[in-house]
């Protein structure tokens, strides 16, 4: 009996920490802005490194200044981060044209502080916008039947 409380209390734990991790949200075609600010910290050497689910090399920047030599080639000419920010630490990266394929979870490391923060981007459909009114339905198409019905011009 022991053990059974024991395992489930582990694995509420490990869900509570998966949980934890920070979602950022992105359309495909669009952009996404991954965030990594290791905090109020001194900065000596600008180093950071941002991973894709810990094997892929998404961008590293050496001493401040951005690499993509070994930058994997699926992320060639689709990421760029904010060098003027480095100094705040802010190392976020954006990475734009997402696609489907992009959706995962995104670590950035700093070896000087032995951080690693790490961010679950999920990639959608763009929204289609306002339908027409007898279009395939939807909230939107409601709303074109209710307006009409909260409208009704005075004679």
């Amino acid at each position: 009996m022991l053990k059974r409380v024991l395992l489930i209390c582990f694995f509420i734990l490990l869900l509570n920490e998966a949980s934890a991790q920070e979602v950022v949200q992105g359309f495909i075609g669009g952009a996404a802005v991954l965030p990594c600010h290791p905090g109020n910290r001194k900065l000596v050497v600008i180093t950071a490194h941002w991973r894709y689910d810990d094997r892929k090399n998404v961008y590293d920047i050496l001493n401040g200044q951005g690499m993509t030599t070994e930058q994997d080639p699926e992320y060639k000419g689709r990421t760029v981060t904010f060098p003027a920010e480095y100094s705040k630490g802010n190392f976020s990266l954006k990475l734009g044209n997402l696609q489907k394929s992009d959706e995962g979870s995104y670590c950035c490391f700093i070896p000087e502080f032995n951080l690693n923060e790490c961010v679950n981007l999920q990639v959608k459909e763009k929204p289609s916008g306002i339908q027409k009114p007898g279009s395939n339905g939807g909230v939107e198409t409601t709303a074109w039947r209710i307006v009409p019905l909260l409208y009704t011009p005075s004679t």
